[in-house]
């Protein structure tokens, strides 16, 4: 079965598991009681300013508005005592004035994060294209749909999915399955792969994670070894020191992991060291960080610094499209959404404040160690009424022209990529 012949097909499953949740949805009420039956209504808007020699200027508007609305339905069910049934389907609106600076700017809207998610490369289609034409995007799809097998010793799961795996605070060098961007706002729910998932525990407390994630190569639609993934990571712990050894195929990478996190001195210490191997050349990213927690003055705070090494980055400060062009191995890992910085050392520091029990303060600073520039990050999180949280926040870069935060040269001369500031609420109620 190929993905472009047979789209109907991916189509008949995404619609066989939307009437299997509306069924869910509307059983009696004992029935129900058998389900874990929930979800999420969360509206996002934010407001973003340019300067003139901005890419978004120049396509119309330096001071985009940006609204989305996403709805998710949950449903989860372990049956049998062994088998467990796990079900989101996702709603999402997007009416973006950024999304249209894009179109009239010809930047494609997958790259530029602004699109709808998309399966293209995936086992499955289970995403529905409801609108998408000029600022305005909406979309269904469902983001979650398995089943699995629990016994004593070990799980197994098939279906769409997500595993998280890595020790980093911002950066995840061994999360290699959709990973969060460093300063994505809502870190809820990661985008679900269609995976085979294994767990084998033992009695010493280990255990051993298996991923199998099969992909099309986009061009053609059709399974690829090269475009799919065989992950296996073993976990132990050594006094005090939790250990993880990941080995995998990765597309056309080998890697070879290791993380660790640790107490010392009252603090966490944490670490990750990813080498890729393709076509005969190494590649070693990594991270080496520290947490702390403290009460002053009658509040809880807990800090953290984190040093980043983006092995496939770039350290000389030029991010012209020819020097991108000139490092594919960087662009593809930025396109499929594995790494989301250009240069090569990072340091970040965060705080997270407890204000009051329901206000957390949360500011983040990423500086770009090879051309000085900087990214800072407000948040807070206020926990407003029962079900109801609100996320304020502003995104404030400083560099200078052709710097990373600062903005980087877009193909047309004098005009720059990124560097815009912005502010922004979510509201999510959950039920």
């Amino acid at each position: 079965m190929t993905y472009n012949n047979d789209r109907s097909v991916n189509y008949f499953y995404c619609w066989l598991v939307l009437l299997f949740l509306f069924l869910i949805v509307n059983v009696s009420i004992a029935q129900a009681q058998d389900w874990n039956i929930g979800g999420h209504l969360k509206y996002y808007i934010s407001h973003s300013q340019y300067n003139d020699d901005n890419i978004f200027s120049q396509a119309g508007t330096s001071s985009p508005t940006d609204q989305s609305i996403n709805l998710r339905l949950t449903a989860k069910k372990r049956w049998e005592s062994h088998w467990d049934t796990n079900i989101h389907y996702e709603l999402g609106a997007y009416n973006s004035d950024s999304i249209k600076a894009a179109r009239n700017f010809g930047v494609q809207l997958t790259l530029s994060g602004l699109g709808m998610p998309t399966d293209d490369a995936r086992l499955f289609d289970l995403t529905d294209e409801l609108v998408d034409k000029g600022k305005k995007i909406a979309f269904h799809r469902l983001d979650r749909a398995s089943i699995g097998y629990t016994e004593t010793n070990h799980v197994v799961r098939f279906g769409r999915q997500a595993v998280s795996w890595g020790n980093g605070m911002v950066f995840q060098p061994m999360d290699i399955f959709n990973p969060f961007s460093p300063t994505a706002i809502d870190k809820e729910y990661k985008t679900g792969d269609d995976m085979f998932y294994m767990q084998n525990l033992f009695a010493s407390g280990d255990d051993l994670q298996t991923v199998l994630i099969p992909r099309r190569k986009i061009s053609t639609g059709k399974l690829e070894i090269d475009e799919s993934s065989l992950a296996l990571k073993y976990h132990t712990i050594k006094g005090d020191i939790d250990i993880d050894i990941l080995a995998a195929r990765h597309f056309d990478d080998d890697l070879l992991g290791f993380g660790f996190s640790a107490n010392w001195q009252g603090a966490v210490l944490r670490g990750d060291l990813l080498n890729a191997w393709d076509s005969g050349s190494s590649t070693l990213s990594g991270i080496i960080g520290i947490n702390y927690g403290w009460v002053w003055s009658a509040h809880n705070f807990t800090g953290f610094l984190e040093y980043y090494r983006n092995g496939y980055g770039i350290d000389d400060g030029n991010y012209s499209t020819t020097a991108l062009a000139n490092n594919p191995s960087l662009v593809s890992r930025v396109a499929r959404g594995e790494i989301f910085t250009l240069a090569k050392d990072y340091l970040t520091a965060g705080l997270s404040v407890e204000l009051t029990p329901r206000w957390i303060f949360n500011p983040l600073l990423i500086n770009n160690l090879n051309d000085g520039s900087w990214l800072m990050q407000w948040a807070a999180t206020f926990d407003w009424k029962q079900n109801l949280i609100v996320q304020l926040g502003a995104n404030l870069p400083l560099g200078n022209k052709g710097d990373e935060y600062g903005g980087i040269p877009s193909s047309t001369a004098g005009v720059y990529i990124g560097g815009g500031r912005s502010i922004y609420t979510q509201l999510s109620y959950y039920f």
